[in-house]
């Protein structure tokens, strides 16, 4: 039997080169990538909130406790200013996370990158005589004369300094508890009772609006970018040019743009509907058990412990 098949269909990678109007066809391996990125982002909500209901140690307090747990650690992080106590309270929030059922993969995997970036590149240069002079204790480069580059006078000896390394090893172990902290708490903690438990503290009406329709929109964001690229990748057989990939990307902003004004005034009418008022009421809450007077003693130690070290 004559197979009917078109011969394109039949290909498993179609060349992406250039066509008959010798034009330079885009390469969408990077494009790919991108997008990876907002899959790893709904994948990420989805798993938080099943990482959230499971019935570990931390996961079963009250979100009031937990949410001024991580209020009181953090502020405590921010006023420290040694290496031992911000290496001391890091550590601290290791075993903290014995008592989760997270893994520290799930954890870490977000938490290093952020810090090598926030903490160790945004700080490296301070470790310089360049800009923190002091002790040189590993020369890196030597000149033959100083350097004035408008306001900065660049020595002879360029080298990393004691003071500057000490500067460099604050700021990344402050932003490493910071954010171990922060990731492990919205891990256990499911969003809407973040919510809840920051109107019971009299957080304002409309910083909790803003917090909730934005994490909703970049979820629904991230699910339209993903759906259009899908929707335009499967329409392609052979590429398409860079001109073309560029028009497209310009188009789906705009789209985006316009879809994000329509979608706020609807969302916003629907709510006038239903009787909003610009005052978030909670349907219910239960009270302190006692696990959760218990749970909240412990981490009473926790704060304690890292007020002293």
């Amino acid at each position: 039997m004559k197979n009917s098949i078109p011969q394109f269909l039949l290909l498993e990678n179609p060349p992406a080169q250039a066509g008959g109007d010798g034009r330079r066809r885009a390469s969408l391996s990077l494009v790919d990538r991108s997008m990876a990125v907002f899959a790893r982002l709904l994948q990420d909500i989805v798993v938080q909130c099943d990482l959230a209901s499971r019935s570990g140690l931390l996961e079963l307090l009250d979100a009031r406790v937990k949410v001024l747990f991580w209020a009181l650690l953090l502020v405590i992080i921010s006023l420290k200013s040694t290496i031992v106590s911000l290496a001391s309270i890091a550590a601290m929030i290791i075993m903290l996370m014995l008592g989760a059922r997270v893994g520290f993969g799930h954890v870490y995997g977000k938490v290093l990158p952020l810090t090598v970036f926030f903490g160790f590149l945004l700080s490296a240069p301070s470790m310089l005589n360049i800009f923190v002079p002091g002790t040189v204790i590993l020369p890196l480069i030597t000149l033959q004369d100083p350097v004035s580059v408008l306001t900065i006078t660049i020595p002879r000896q360029i080298g990393i300094t004691e003071e500057g390394l000490v500067i460099c090893l604050r700021l990344v172990l402050r932003v490493f508890a910071s954010l171990s902290l922060s990731v492990l708490m919205l891990a256990v903690t499911p969003f809407p009772e973040v919510v809840r438990a920051l109107k019971l503290f009299r957080v304002p009406d409309f910083l909790l609006l803003i917090l909730t329709l934005t994490g909703k929109y970049i979820y629904l964001f991230a699910q339209t970018v993903l759906d259009m690229y899908r929707a335009m990748k499967v329409r392609l057989v052979f590429g398409i040019s860079a001109a073309d990939f560029r028009a497209w990307s310009t188009g789906r902003m705009a789209t985006i743009f316009r879809k994000t004004q329509m979608r706020a005034d609807d969302i916003y009418r629907a709510m006038l509907c239903r009787g909003f008022s610009g005052e978030i009421r909670l349907a219910g809450s239960r009270q302190p058990g006692r696990a959760d007077w218990l749970g909240a003693g412990v981490l009473a130690v926790f704060v304690l412990a890292a007020l002293v070290v």
